[in-house]
């Protein structure tokens, strides 16, 4: 039953530990980075931070009304499962906070709209609220 979102309210804050023990982990170290991939499962949950620890990779990562523009990961490990998201009818849900080390807001489902590779640095990807 792991990622289950029938009790997860859009608009509501959750921070991870509160969705590990909602999703049934014993803790929230299997999804503490930004892209989690719930094995057996066509869910890809984006856990965005605007403005993040300084000690942390800065992604420019921003959430502008119901489109959210995202920089991919660094060394590109989840940017193809996220470019063929549709293709492969995966779900993209979007938590989002502002600052580090506050509760995340459930935004709901989101669609992936383009992606720009880049030569140097991470890909970057738009998404929109479905």
């Amino acid at each position: 039953m792991p990622a289950n979102f029938d009790n997860i309210t859009t608009g509501k804050l959750y921070t991870r530990p509160q969705l590990a023990s909602l999703w049934g982990f014993r803790s929230y170290h299997a999804f503490a980075k930004g892209v989690f991939n719930p094995s057996k499962s066509n869910l890809i949950i984006l856990f965005v931070t605007k403005e993040k620890q300084k000690s942390l990779q800065q992604y420019n990562d921003l959430l502008v009304d119901d489109v959210l523009y995202m920089d991919g990961e660094d060394k590109g490990g989840t940017d193809l499962r996220i470019e063929n998201s549709a293709n492969q009818n995966d779900e993209i849900h979007l938590f989002y906070r502002e600052i580090h080390h506050r509760p995340f807001t459930y935004h709901g489902i989101f669609i992936l709209t383009s992606t720009r590779h880049q030569t140097e640095g991470p890909s970057r990807f738009q998404f929109a609220k479905q």
